[in-house]
């Protein structure tokens, strides 16, 4: 019987969505309910936050997989997983970590969960990393909101532009150069729909990648700071 193929909007996404969220929520509530023990949940957290993404790390150098297009660790997901444990790990011995993990976590790798660039089934291992690679982003970003009150300033906004210049520096070349899609930056597209492919042909449309991008990161930071002063006034 051949493996049932993952497909966007399908119920299988809507369960599956449903579940990561699921996962987010009780991850959050452990922390908050902990108490004193919060450190070892966050820790717990931390160390399968390792497990997974190093297991995705060699699951895509190892042959079959084995492809410099796409078996770098180099998309903002890829990083995003690893800043979630230092951050987590850290906290503001690495502020522009948890910085970064914010505005990375919550305005850009929550693409992945309304547009995946997945085919592969719940009976395969690629499908269980990515799902579970984007919960542990996610889920790691909300847990420094909810639970260990990390607020954006508008430094910080600063800090994650600054990260955001430098990632490009570095990845537009080499995506030119090579012709692969790194943070969805280079002259192709991915095999499967997304909103980039809503903004037009290369190099244009990252252009509007960033002006986008930063709209949002400045809105959040905008929505933070109000709800910081308003809370400050009635306090």
């Amino acid at each position: 019987m051949p493996e049932q193929a993952f497909l966007a909007f399908s119920p299988m996404h809507a369960v599956t969505v449903a579940v990561c969220v699921c996962v987010i929520a009780a991850f959050c509530f452990a922390g908050r309910r902990a108490g004193l023990a919060e450190p070892r949940v966050r820790m717990a957290w931390v160390i399968w936050v390792y497990v997974l993404q190093t297991a995705n790390v060699v699951y895509f150098a190892l042959p079959p997989r084995l492809s410099l297009g796409v078996s770098l660790p180099l998309h903002f997901c890829d990083l995003a997983g690893w800043f979630a444990a230092v951050a987590l790990h850290l906290g503001d011995r690495a502020r522009w970590l948890r910085t970064t993990l914010f505005y990375w976590g919550l305005c850009m790798c929550t693409q992945a969960f309304v547009t995946p660039t997945l085919h592969e089934g719940p009976g395969t291992l690629r499908f269980w990393l990515f799902w579970g690679s984007h919960t542990q982003i996610i889920g790691s970003a909300l847990y420094e909101v909810i639970v260990l009150k990390y607020r954006p300033s508008w430094r910080d906004f600063r800090t994650v532009v600054v990260v955001n210049a430098v990632y490009a520096a570095l990845i537009l070349p080499f995506d030119a150069l090579t012709g692969f899609n790194y943070g969805y930056i280079g002259p192709t597209a991915p095999d499967a729909p997304t909103l980039v492919d809503k903004l037009g042909p290369w190099p244009l449309r990252v252009v509007w990648m960033w002006a986008i991008v930063h709209a949002a990161f400045a809105l959040l930071t905008v929505a933070f700071a109000r709800r910081a002063s308003t809370l400050a006034t009635h306090s």
